[in-house]
């Protein structure tokens, strides 16, 4: 029987910044490449694009009628389990070091979420944080 492999799309992490921040650029980069994860990062001005269309390199300029995300918000797609495990603790020792504030609003990328814009992703991301921190 021969081995068959399946064609899979390296793991990646995009970015969101509401605004230029190079330290947490380099912190996230830094990281993606520890884990030899893909790494990019986009803008307010593609904020209203659709995730899918973000993650295939497409971000371009997009008027939106949702709300431009305030924070900034990782997207994460591609990682198994141990992946995403050794992903997110770099990028944890990353910030530590860099003595910089992490990331609240992080998402796992999945078939639901991939076809909303990321305003939706990101009002999402914020309610479930709210939410969490309520309980805490």
């Amino acid at each position: 029987m021969k081995a068959r492999i399946k064609d899979q799309a390296a793991a990646g992490v995009w970015l969101y910044l509401p605004q230029a921040d190079d330290a947490a650029t380099e912190v996230v980069q830094t990281a993606a490449a520890r884990c030899d994860a893909v790494f990019g990062s986009f803008g307010p001005e593609s904020a209203g694009m659709r995730v899918a269309d973000i993650l295939s390199g497409n971000a371009q300029s997009v008027a939106t009628d949702g709300v431009i995300p305030a924070k900034p918000v990782l997207l994460m797609n591609g990682f198994n389990r141990a992946g995403l495990d050794r992903f997110l603790a770099a990028l944890r020792e990353e910030f530590q070091t860099a003595g910089l504030p992490g990331i609240a609003l992080k998402a796992i990328v999945t078939p639901t979420n991939r076809s909303w814009d990321f305003c939706r992703l990101a009002e999402e991301l914020q309610r479930e944080h709210d939410l969490m921190q309520r309980g805490r």
